[in-house]
């Protein structure tokens, strides 16, 4: 299997049906190489339409985990690699954390959503989210050095996260681009290539 129908598995993987817009955005593959990758896939039984969207089949799946071994074997650097994945999930339970607080706000000492009526309180949570973006783009960039293909996640955080700090506050868990939106496909992934499993 080639490096960019591995990329299309892993994105179905993570989300099991998918819009081809949404593919082609996401992944960065070009319309007509998607078009023939999808088309390759679905030949194969690793994915299938269903109501205009694709569907990953449980051969894709079972396809997917086994390039997933192949590629950490092949890189010479697992350990390194699982280790990067260990320290996402530290990362990963301050961003629920931050998610949290953003959709959610003490009053009274009662829990009530977030109408976002208040500035400085959604500008702190703005700027913890800043600490953690750099930590994770850190991250990004040591593991993409092994694994290359987890670099196209930066400039996509990058894009979420100014966005958001020009008031575009959807783009924190919201609209379908959103910052959260990127962590759950990239923690998806990470989860599957280190075994590891969720902690909610």
């Amino acid at each position: 299997m080639e490096r960019d129908e591995f990329i299309v598995l892993d994105y179905l993987d993570a989300f099991k049906l998918a819009d081809e817009s949404f593919i082609e955005e996401d992944t960065g593959i070009e319309k007509s190489r998607l078009s023939e990758i999808l088309a390759k896939l679905s030949e194969k039984g690793f994915i299938k339409r269903v109501d205009g969207q694709w569907q990953i089949e449980k051969a894709g799946e079972e396809e997917a985990k086994r390039y997933r071994e192949k590629m950490l074997e092949e890189s010479g650097r697992k350990d390194e690699v699982l280790e990067y994945c260990r320290k996402f999930e530290e990362l990963n339970a301050r961003f629920k954390e931050l998610v949290t607080r953003w959709q959610m706000k003490e009053e009274d000492g009662t829990m009530v959503p977030n109408d976002h009526s208040d500035p400085e309180y959604d500008m702190a949570i703005l700027e913890q989210l800043n600490v953690i973006h750099s930590e994770t783009k850190k991250l990004l960039e040591k593991l993409s050095e092994i694994l290359p293909i987890y670099k196209r996640y930066i400039p996509r955080f990058e894009k979420a996260l100014k966005l958001l700090m020009d008031g575009n506050i959807e783009y924190m868990d919201l609209d379908r681009r959103s910052y959260h939106n990127i962590w759950f496909e990239l923690h998806e992934s990470l989860l599957k290539l280190s075994g590891m499993k969720r902690v909610e």
